[in-house]
Protein backbone atom coordinates (compact mmCIF):
# COMPACT_ATOMS: atom_id res chain seq x y z
CA UNK A 1 0.00 0.00 0.00
CA UNK A 2 1.21 3.58 -1.13
CA UNK A 3 0.88 6.10 1.17
CA UNK A 4 3.08 9.57 -0.19
CA UNK A 5 4.27 10.02 -3.66
CA UNK A 6 7.40 12.09 -4.72
CA UNK A 7 7.07 16.09 -5.31
CA UNK A 8 9.05 15.43 -8.27
CA UNK A 9 7.44 13.25 -11.18
CA UNK A 10 7.93 12.47 -14.17
CA UNK A 11 5.42 13.02 -17.07
CA UNK A 12 3.76 10.02 -18.44
CA UNK A 13 4.87 8.43 -21.40
CA UNK A 14 2.42 8.58 -22.63
CA UNK A 15 0.92 12.16 -23.25
CA UNK A 16 -2.89 11.52 -23.07
CA UNK A 17 -5.33 13.38 -20.91
CA UNK A 18 -7.55 10.65 -19.46
CA UNK A 19 -10.45 12.35 -18.87
CA UNK A 20 -11.16 13.55 -22.25
CA UNK A 21 -8.59 11.61 -24.34
CA UNK A 22 -6.42 14.78 -25.91
CA UNK A 23 -3.05 14.56 -27.02
CA UNK A 24 -0.79 16.53 -24.18
CA UNK A 25 2.46 18.99 -23.87
CA UNK A 26 2.80 19.75 -20.21
CA UNK A 27 1.60 19.36 -16.59
CA UNK A 28 -2.40 19.79 -17.77
CA UNK A 29 -4.77 19.05 -20.47
CA UNK A 30 -5.72 22.44 -22.74
CA UNK A 31 -8.86 20.73 -23.29
CA UNK A 32 -10.40 20.36 -20.49
CA UNK A 33 -8.15 21.74 -17.93
CA UNK A 34 -7.05 18.06 -15.81
CA UNK A 35 -3.44 17.40 -14.57
CA UNK A 36 -1.77 14.56 -16.13
CA UNK A 37 -1.39 13.06 -12.95
CA UNK A 38 -4.85 12.87 -12.26
CA UNK A 39 -5.95 9.83 -10.53
CA UNK A 40 -4.72 6.94 -8.75
CA UNK A 41 -0.81 9.02 -9.09
CA UNK A 42 -2.52 11.83 -7.55
CA UNK A 43 -1.22 12.95 -3.66
CA UNK A 44 -3.50 13.41 -0.72
CA UNK A 45 -2.85 16.68 0.03
CA UNK A 46 -3.81 17.61 -3.43
CA UNK A 47 -7.33 15.77 -2.90
CA UNK A 48 -7.83 18.43 0.10
CA UNK A 49 -7.00 21.39 -1.47
CA UNK A 50 -9.41 20.61 -4.47
CA UNK A 51 -12.11 20.56 -1.57
CA UNK A 52 -10.84 23.43 -0.27
CA UNK A 53 -11.19 25.12 -3.66
CA UNK A 54 -14.49 24.22 -5.00
CA UNK A 55 -15.89 23.38 -1.20
CA UNK A 56 -19.92 24.34 -2.18
CA UNK A 57 -19.63 24.74 -6.04
CA UNK A 58 -21.95 22.85 -8.55
CA UNK A 59 -22.40 22.61 -12.23
CA UNK A 60 -24.18 20.71 -14.61
CA UNK A 61 -22.49 17.75 -14.12
CA UNK A 62 -23.93 17.46 -11.02
CA UNK A 63 -27.45 15.39 -11.96
CA UNK A 64 -25.06 12.67 -13.91
CA UNK A 65 -23.07 12.25 -11.01
CA UNK A 66 -25.72 11.78 -8.79
CA UNK A 67 -27.04 9.39 -10.91
CA UNK A 68 -24.10 7.40 -11.31
CA UNK A 69 -23.42 7.49 -7.68
CA UNK A 70 -27.01 6.26 -6.52
CA UNK A 71 -27.29 3.62 -9.20
CA UNK A 72 -24.15 2.32 -10.73
CA UNK A 73 -22.52 1.69 -7.60
CA UNK A 74 -18.23 1.32 -7.74
CA UNK A 75 -18.97 3.38 -10.81
CA UNK A 76 -17.70 6.49 -9.71
CA UNK A 77 -14.77 5.08 -8.08
CA UNK A 78 -13.50 3.44 -10.39
CA UNK A 79 -13.86 6.40 -13.01
CA UNK A 80 -11.73 8.25 -10.64
CA UNK A 81 -8.87 5.29 -10.32
CA UNK A 82 -8.72 5.47 -14.19
CA UNK A 83 -8.04 9.52 -14.39
CA UNK A 84 -11.60 10.65 -15.74
CA UNK A 85 -12.56 13.28 -12.77
CA UNK A 86 -13.40 16.35 -14.34
CA UNK A 87 -16.40 15.17 -15.93
CA UNK A 88 -18.28 14.37 -12.75
CA UNK A 89 -18.64 16.42 -9.43
CA UNK A 90 -15.56 16.21 -7.04
CA UNK A 91 -16.25 13.25 -4.13
CA UNK A 92 -15.16 15.33 -1.59
CA UNK A 93 -17.33 18.36 -2.23
CA UNK A 94 -20.48 15.96 -2.90
CA UNK A 95 -19.83 14.35 0.32
CA UNK A 96 -19.48 17.29 2.56
CA UNK A 97 -22.64 18.92 0.80
CA UNK A 98 -24.99 15.78 1.79
CA UNK A 99 -23.63 15.61 5.13
CA UNK A 100 -24.78 18.74 6.10
CA UNK A 101 -28.28 18.04 4.51
CA UNK A 102 -28.30 14.60 6.35
CA UNK A 103 -27.17 15.72 9.83
CA UNK A 104 -29.40 18.83 9.61
CA UNK A 105 -32.74 16.02 8.79
CA UNK A 106 -31.45 14.39 11.85
CA UNK A 107 -31.39 17.18 14.26
CA UNK A 108 -34.42 18.64 12.91
CA UNK A 109 -36.20 15.05 13.46
CA UNK A 110 -34.68 14.57 16.73
CA UNK A 111 -35.61 18.17 17.55
CA UNK A 112 -39.11 17.28 16.47
CA UNK A 113 -39.49 14.21 19.36
CA UNK A 114 -38.07 16.51 21.65
CA UNK A 115 -40.45 18.83 21.34
CA UNK A 116 -43.11 16.59 21.29
CA UNK A 117 -42.53 14.37 24.39
CA UNK A 118 -42.06 17.56 26.25
CA UNK A 119 -45.58 19.02 25.19
CA UNK A 120 -46.79 15.30 26.03
CA UNK A 121 -45.31 16.29 29.73
CA UNK A 122 -47.04 19.37 30.32
CA UNK A 123 -50.24 17.89 29.77
CA UNK A 124 -52.65 18.39 32.92
CA UNK A 125 -49.24 19.61 34.86
CA UNK A 126 -48.68 23.05 35.89
CA UNK A 127 -46.04 25.15 34.67
CA UNK A 128 -42.65 24.80 36.93
CA UNK A 129 -40.54 27.86 37.20
CA UNK A 130 -37.28 25.65 38.66
CA UNK A 131 -36.09 22.78 36.90
CA UNK A 132 -35.62 19.41 39.64
CA UNK A 133 -34.55 16.27 38.63
CA UNK A 134 -38.19 14.90 38.46
CA UNK A 135 -39.31 17.79 36.03
CA UNK A 136 -39.96 17.27 31.88
CA UNK A 137 -37.50 20.36 31.58
CA UNK A 138 -35.09 18.20 33.88
CA UNK A 139 -36.01 14.94 32.01
CA UNK A 140 -35.66 16.59 28.41
CA UNK A 141 -32.25 18.45 28.86
CA UNK A 142 -29.89 15.34 27.93
CA UNK A 143 -31.57 15.23 24.66
CA UNK A 144 -31.39 19.18 24.13
CA UNK A 145 -27.63 18.68 24.91
CA UNK A 146 -27.33 15.47 22.66
CA UNK A 147 -28.94 17.63 19.63
CA UNK A 148 -27.04 20.70 20.25
CA UNK A 149 -24.19 18.48 20.58
CA UNK A 150 -25.08 16.64 17.35
CA UNK A 151 -26.22 19.84 15.24
CA UNK A 152 -22.73 21.52 16.11
CA UNK A 153 -19.81 18.53 16.04
CA UNK A 154 -21.39 15.48 13.87
CA UNK A 155 -20.75 16.95 10.13
CA UNK A 156 -17.16 16.97 11.46
CA UNK A 157 -17.20 14.11 13.76
CA UNK A 158 -18.03 12.29 10.37
CA UNK A 159 -14.89 12.99 8.59
CA UNK A 160 -13.10 11.05 11.32
CA UNK A 161 -14.41 7.75 10.11
CA UNK A 162 -13.37 8.35 6.80
CA UNK A 163 -10.06 7.29 6.87
CA UNK A 164 -10.68 4.86 9.44
CA UNK A 165 -12.84 2.89 6.62
CA UNK A 166 -10.64 3.96 3.91
CA UNK A 167 -8.15 1.91 6.15
CA UNK A 168 -10.42 -1.19 6.74
CA UNK A 169 -10.65 -1.73 3.31
CA UNK A 170 -6.86 -1.41 2.48
CA UNK A 171 -6.59 -4.19 4.70
CA UNK A 172 -9.25 -6.25 3.45
CA UNK A 173 -7.66 -5.49 -0.24
CA UNK A 174 -4.18 -5.72 0.74
CA UNK A 175 -3.12 -7.78 -2.51
CA UNK A 176 -4.82 -4.90 -4.66
CA UNK A 177 -1.64 -3.19 -4.02
CA UNK A 178 -3.97 0.15 -4.35
CA UNK A 179 -2.86 3.36 -3.52
CA UNK A 180 -4.51 4.66 0.18
CA UNK A 181 -6.20 7.42 -2.11
CA UNK A 182 -8.14 5.40 -3.97
CA UNK A 183 -9.68 3.37 -1.17
CA UNK A 184 -10.41 6.90 0.46
CA UNK A 185 -12.64 8.05 -2.95
CA UNK A 186 -14.29 4.67 -2.50
CA UNK A 187 -15.01 5.60 0.76
CA UNK A 188 -15.83 8.80 0.18
CA UNK A 189 -18.42 7.82 -2.47
CA UNK A 190 -20.14 4.90 -0.31
CA UNK A 191 -20.80 7.49 2.46
CA UNK A 192 -22.06 9.91 0.16
CA UNK A 193 -24.41 7.77 -1.13
CA UNK A 194 -25.73 6.95 2.58
CA UNK A 195 -25.71 10.24 3.44
CA UNK A 196 -28.39 11.26 0.33
CA UNK A 197 -29.70 7.44 0.77
CA UNK A 198 -30.82 7.90 4.34
CA UNK A 199 -31.57 12.16 3.54
CA UNK A 200 -34.57 10.61 1.44
CA UNK A 201 -35.96 8.57 3.32
CA UNK A 202 -36.21 11.21 6.83
CA UNK A 203 -37.50 13.55 4.00
CA UNK A 204 -40.17 10.75 3.32
CA UNK A 205 -40.79 10.36 6.87
CA UNK A 206 -41.06 14.12 7.57
CA UNK A 207 -43.94 14.85 4.90
CA UNK A 208 -45.32 11.26 5.77
CA UNK A 209 -45.39 11.36 9.28
CA UNK A 210 -48.58 8.58 9.69
CA UNK A 211 -47.44 6.93 6.87
CA UNK A 212 -45.67 3.23 7.89
CA UNK A 213 -43.98 0.67 5.67
CA UNK A 214 -45.20 -2.62 4.60
CA UNK A 215 -42.88 -5.02 6.49
CA UNK A 216 -42.01 -6.18 2.80
CA UNK A 217 -40.53 -2.72 1.47
CA UNK A 218 -38.72 -2.23 5.43
CA UNK A 219 -36.77 -4.74 5.17
CA UNK A 220 -35.72 -4.11 1.37
CA UNK A 221 -35.11 -0.60 2.40
CA UNK A 222 -32.87 -2.38 5.45
CA UNK A 223 -31.16 -4.21 3.40
CA UNK A 224 -30.42 -1.98 0.07
CA UNK A 225 -26.83 -0.43 1.41
CA UNK A 226 -25.69 -3.36 1.97
CA UNK A 227 -26.60 -4.70 -1.10
CA UNK A 228 -25.30 -1.45 -2.63
CA UNK A 229 -21.70 -2.15 -0.89
CA UNK A 230 -21.01 -5.34 -2.18
CA UNK A 231 -21.95 -4.66 -5.80
CA UNK A 232 -19.60 -1.23 -5.55
CA UNK A 233 -16.64 -3.48 -3.98
CA UNK A 234 -17.02 -6.48 -6.61
CA UNK A 235 -17.25 -3.32 -9.08
CA UNK A 236 -14.68 -1.37 -8.01
CA UNK A 237 -12.02 -4.07 -6.67
CA UNK A 238 -12.60 -6.84 -9.51
CA UNK A 239 -12.79 -9.11 -7.27
CA UNK A 240 -12.90 -13.00 -8.24
CA UNK A 241 -16.56 -13.59 -6.97
CA UNK A 242 -19.45 -11.80 -6.12
CA UNK A 243 -19.29 -14.36 -3.51
CA UNK A 244 -16.01 -12.83 -2.38
CA UNK A 245 -17.39 -9.15 -2.51
CA UNK A 246 -20.03 -10.43 -0.10
CA UNK A 247 -18.78 -12.00 2.79
CA UNK A 248 -15.72 -8.95 3.28
CA UNK A 249 -18.75 -6.05 2.74
CA UNK A 250 -20.21 -8.46 5.83
CA UNK A 251 -17.35 -8.17 8.05
CA UNK A 252 -16.49 -4.62 7.21
CA UNK A 253 -19.65 -3.12 8.05
CA UNK A 254 -19.26 -5.37 11.33
CA UNK A 255 -16.16 -3.91 12.48
CA UNK A 256 -17.13 -0.23 11.06
CA UNK A 257 -20.07 -0.83 13.74
CA UNK A 258 -18.32 -1.29 16.27
CA UNK A 259 -15.69 1.28 16.04
CA UNK A 260 -18.52 3.83 15.29
CA UNK A 261 -20.19 2.18 18.88
CA UNK A 262 -16.55 2.74 20.75
CA UNK A 263 -16.99 6.41 19.67
CA UNK A 264 -19.90 7.21 20.60
CA UNK A 265 -19.53 5.50 23.97
CA UNK A 266 -16.62 7.65 24.24
CA UNK A 267 -18.13 11.04 23.56
CA UNK A 268 -21.12 10.16 25.93
CA UNK A 269 -18.65 9.57 28.96
CA UNK A 270 -16.78 12.85 28.16
CA UNK A 271 -19.95 14.60 27.70
CA UNK A 272 -20.81 13.06 31.40
CA UNK A 273 -17.21 13.94 32.67
CA UNK A 274 -18.30 17.90 31.32
CA UNK A 275 -21.41 17.39 33.89
CA UNK A 276 -23.48 17.82 30.54
CA UNK A 277 -25.99 15.36 32.23
CA UNK A 278 -28.20 16.09 35.56
CA UNK A 279 -28.01 13.49 37.82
Amino acid sequence: MKWIKRKSRPLPEEHICHNCGTQTIGNYCHECGQSVFAGKEQPILHLFGQMLENAFSLDSKTPRTLAFLMFRPGFLSAEYRAGKICRYVHPVKLFWMSTLVMFGLMVYQLSAITKGDRDLNKVNTKEMKIITPSSPEAKNFPQKVFIDFLSSYAPYISFIFIPIFALLLALFFWRKKYYYISHLIFTVHFHTFLWIYWSVLMLIHIFTPHWDFPTWLSSLLFITPGVYFAIALHRFYQTKSRWGAVWRAILISILYVILIGIVVLFLISLMEKANLFPD
